[in-house]
């Protein structure tokens, strides 16, 4: 066997030890990555919540409870709803919390009972502060979004 066979043996042998190598680190960082950004949206989703104030008649409820804020949030009596209320007063699908260019805004949904915001009916989507007071039915909730 000659010298160009072996020398061209160990070139292909360090060629496939390096990518091996690229490989294995970049597949490290992108895992890494990807952990970062599921750490970052599970932060994320408990940093905006409803927060219950007063739990009415719903027994599923208790005052202090934290309830998280998706994107788009259905709150209402039906089992479809992202928060399923247990009060007589609301509505099977009775207001909309959404997020839209960093706003979060809130919409009753035509509900039989309205919505209030700070004791305020809701006749058209009204964008929500931090601490705002959302009433449904019997239900108060205080909005918490955090920075």
């Amino acid at each position: 066997m000659s010298l160009d066979w072996i020398l061209l043996g160990l070139r292909i042998l360090a060629a496939v030890i390096l990518y091996s190598f690229l490989g294995v680190a970049f597949y490290i960082i992108w895992s890494d990555l990807k952990r970062a950004e599921r750490l970052a949206a599970a932060q994320m989703q408990h940093l905006h919540c409803l927060r219950v104030v007063t739990p009415g008649e719903d027994q599923s409820l208790v005052a202090g409870d934290a309830l998280p804020l998706q994107p788009v949030t259905y709150l209402g009596r039906d089992p479809d709803n992202t928060i399923v209320l247990s009060d007589s007063l609301a509505s099977s699908r009775h207001a909309r919390i959404s997020r839209e260019n960093g706003v979060w805004w809130l919409e009753d949904l035509g509900s039989k009972n309205g919505t209030t915001l700070n004791d305020l009916p809701v006749s058209k989507p009204t964008s929500l502060a931090d601490h705002d007071l959302i009433g449904i039915g019997n239900l108060r909730f205080r909005v918490e979004l955090g920075s």
